[in-house]
């Protein structure tokens, strides 16, 4: 009896510190499911990982706060660890606002940053090719939500 208590105090605190940011992706990094070696069914994206030419670097700190630089525009929204850039004012991380995440208040760009990650709305039919971007990049319409040129 006393082990059956010690373990629902345990799985209590768990709950505690692991439910307010269930859904959110800053949780687990894409590239432990999404390489060669990774989650079975997981499409491989090891080539784009590989090849920052081609792609925005991910795992980086966003220039926010003390660190804000004037090229760099800054999230209007929080919420549950995510800056995010609250395109509709209605104070939630929406699925097509792009999104920093971060702990101990260091914001940091991630593949779910720009990109809406599993669970979410599915992605606009008319977006085959971004099919999974947050914000439609015509015009570096993506871009320009963070970098002020």
């Amino acid at each position: 009896m006393q082990r059956l208590k010690n373990l629902l105090l345990v799985l209590s605190a768990i709950e505690l510190f692991v439910a307010p940011t269930w859904g959110y992706a800053q949780n687990i990094d894409c590239r432990s499911c999404h390489v060669v070696s990774g989650a079975a069914g997981a499409r491989d994206f090891s080539h784009i990982y590989g090849n920052p030419s081609s792609h925005h670097p991910v795992g980086i700190q966003y220039p926010a706060g003390l660190n804000a630089k004037p090229n760099f525009n800054q999230p209007n929204g929080q919420s549950a660890g995510i800056a995010f850039f609250d395109s509709n004012g209605n104070g939630q991380p929406d699925s097509d606002e792009i999104q920093l995440f971060g702990a101990s208040g260091v914001a940091t760009v991630e593949c779910a940053s720009c990109h809406r990650e599993h669970g979410n709305a599915p992605p606009p039919a008319e977006a085959a090719h971004n099919r999974y971007l947050r914000v439609d990049n015509a015009g570096s319409a993506l871009c320009v939500t963070c970098h002020n040129y």
